[in-house]
Formats: structure tokens, sequence, C-alpha cells
């Protein structure tokens, strides 16, 4: 996790900090501090870093301006100058530059002990990271070891939650999960946190595998939809423009001891999604309709029978032959038995989509014109979309 520039300024706003330039910045997310004397120091910024500049390695204005833009480049949260005996002024360039690219710029004069701002930093820093640990440790435990109820009682008494609060999980995955590193993931999380928590109170966002989840505590229904809005918003600007999203939003909770349910319920609407089952704005759990139903059929041998008393034939025939009377059933029922829209969405021609459908009527020995039976056979498709 990391921390918001203008909280960890303020804890140092006696010792003589101005800001310079990059005000619209303030709210970059802080990871740690660094001395940064010369453009082979920046190698190691990994990003979120706030970086000092005493300037003793600096001999004229544009190696301080080629600097500064190396810092940017390493997408720095802000940048701290020593000004005094080598550094005797900031560069209007300097200046002009870090405005642009809303970087916060900060000058410290020399009388003041820079080591002393840099320890309240590190100390404020470290703090918050213990305290999102502890939040993002709670919810975890709270997700995954429901039975050890332990774990994330006894920590409720001092961090700001409550038991008995309603409580919702979001889950969020990039749709290429796959090419982001972990601390990749991490550092966007990190990012959508605090953006985020400009505006909301409450909630944790961090990273299980793959997936962003974000764990809300005591939100009503307009204020849910509101916050996932923001999300949307903010996980746009830390993701490429390209990068899609996965959703998947729980029902709240009635106790943080149901929370592990609700995690549940929004990996199964993930699970939906990413089948492309849904619409891309069908993300609510509440709005699954008899979905909600079927996924809380916790006996896989009930929905083995059913599959076995429905569409098993054609499973083992798609398998078999490799065809996909599954997909043409499935498109047909969708398009309420018309044999003409099945044709046109499957761009085959209706005396094509005759056969297929007199196939499958021959393989299930049932009317799939009948009303009764496409019921069945739509939710045993269902089924076999959550599994």
């Amino acid at each position: 996790m990391s921390i918001e520039l203008k909280r960890l300024v303020e804890k140092v706003a006696h010792m003589d900090i101005t800001l310079l330039a990059g005000e619209n910045g303030m709210s970059n997310s802080v990871t740690w501090i660094h001395m940064v004397e010369s453009g082979l120091a920046t190698s190691f910024l990994e990003g979120g870093e706030i970086a000092f500049v005493t300037g003793v390695a600096i001999s004229s204005d544009q190696e301080l301006l080629d600097l500064i833009h190396s810092i940017y480049k390493k997408q720095a949260a802000g940048i701290v100058l020593n000004t005094g005996p080598y550094l005797d002024h900031v560069p209007q360039a300097v200046i002009t530059f870090c405005d642009q690219h809303d970087l916060p710029l900060f000058e410290v004069p020399w009388k003041i002990h820079l080591a002393e701002i840099m320890r309240i930093f590190s100390y404020a820093i470290t703090k918050d990271e213990s305290r999102n640990a502890e939040i993002t440790s709670l919810f975890r435990n709270a997700i995954f070891f429901p039975e050890q109820k332990d774990l994330y009682m006894i920590p409720l008494a001092h961090l700001p939650f409550q038991a008995e609060w309603k409580y919702t999980v979001c889950a969020v995955s990039p749709s290429d999960c796959e090419i982001y590193a972990e601390t990749t993931l991490e550092q966007k999380s990190a990012a959508v946190y605090s953006n985020l928590s400009h505006k909301y109170q409450n909630f944790s966002v961090f990273l299980s595998d793959t997936r962003i989840l974000a764990v809300l505590g005591d939100y009503c229904t307009d204020r849910l939809h509101e916050f996932v809005q923001d999300m949307k918003y903010y996980l746009k600007l830390a993701f490429p423009k390209t990068e899609s999203f996965i959703w998947g939003v729980g029902k709240t909770t009635r106790s943080i001891r149901c929370l592990y349910k609700n995690y549940r319920q929004a990996i199964a609407v993930q699970k939906l999604q990413s089948k492309g089952r849904l619409r891309p704005d069908q993300i609510f759990y509440s709005e699954m309709g008899l979905y909600k139903l079927l996924m809380n059929i916790d006996d896989d041998d009930i929905i083995s029978d059913y599959l076995q008393n429905t569409i098993k034939p054609l499973l083992d025939y798609d398998r078999e032959n490799n065809t996909d009377l599954v997909g043409v059933l499935r498109t047909y029922l969708a398009h309420d038995g018309s044999v003409k829209e099945t044709a046109e969405k499957l761009y085959v021609h209706r005396n094509t989509i005759n056969y297929y459908l007199n196939k499958i009527r021959d393989l299930l020995n049932m009317d799939i014109s009948s009303l009764a039976v496409k019921t069945q056979l739509i939710t045993a498709l269902m089924l076999l979309n959550i599994q």
C-alpha cells in the first residue's frame, strides 16, 4: 500500500517546506523515499517514491532539468529540492516542467535538517503501510478462513470497522492479467486505493492472485454503485487504455461473518462474465435473476444429475464429433426458438439450422419447441455456465 502525498507533506508543514509546482499531483501515492543525485541513481526508482535532491553532483541548470526529466520518467510521486550551497536557486524551467506534468516539486532550505523530514516521511509511510496491511489481513482471513473467527473478529476491536456492519466484495480482473507481473498489479491496486481514499472511507483494496478485491464496510446501495463507478474510472487511469476488466460484485452481507459468501458470489459473477454469458453491465449478484438460485446449489451431484437428464447427450456428441450442437441450442433458445434469427446469428442457412435442430431432438429425445422443455434446457445451460 501507500500514503497520499498531501497527507505526508502535512506532517512536515512546520518545517519550511514549500510547494513550487505540480499542485495537481498532490494526490499521488507515495511508496517510499529516495536520495537521487544523478541520472544514474534514478535506475533504483521503481515508481511512487519521493526523490530528494541536494544538487551535490549537479553543476548547471540544464543538468538539474535533465535529472528532473529522468525522475519523472521513473514515475516518482514528487521531488524535494534542498536549496543551499549546491543548489542556490530553482530554475524556472524546472518549475515549468513540473507544473506541465503535475509532478509536485518542493523546496526545503539548507537550514532545515533534510534527514529529519526523511525520517518523518519514512515513519508515516511505514505506519500507514502497517495499518493497511492489518486491514488487508483482516479481510483476507474473513474471506478465506471464515471458520477461524479469532483471525478477523479480534482485530476489529482496534480498527475502524464493526462486525455487524453490512459488507460487500467487489472483484475485478484485467482481461489480460497474464501480461502483468504481481508487483505491477500491486502498484496499480495501491494507486486505485489511494485515489478512492480521497472520497471514501471504511474500505480496502488489495490483490489476491491476479484479482483486485475491494471490500466495503457499511455502504448503502447508492453509495456502493457510486463507488463501483469511481473504481472503474481509476482502473482505467491505472491500466493501459486498451485494457478491459471482468467484474463481479457480491450481494451485501449481514455481517463480516458472511464475507466469504459475498466473495464467492462476486467470483461466480466474474466467471459468468468471462464466459460472455452476461451483458458487460451485469456485474451485481443481486441482479442475476435465476442464476442466484442456481449458484447456491452446493450439492454437485444434483447439478450432475440434472445435466445427465437434459443436455448430457449433446455434450458427449460434441466432444466425440468436434461439433457445437450445444452452441446451436443455446442460440436457438436465446432467440425464443426462432429458426430465422438463429440462422442469422450463426451466419448459416435456415435449412442448416433445421438440420441441427432435428439432430438435437433425436439426441435428447425431447420436443424442444415445448415451453416446458425449453425451460429445462435453459436451466441446464445456465448450470453449465456456472460449472
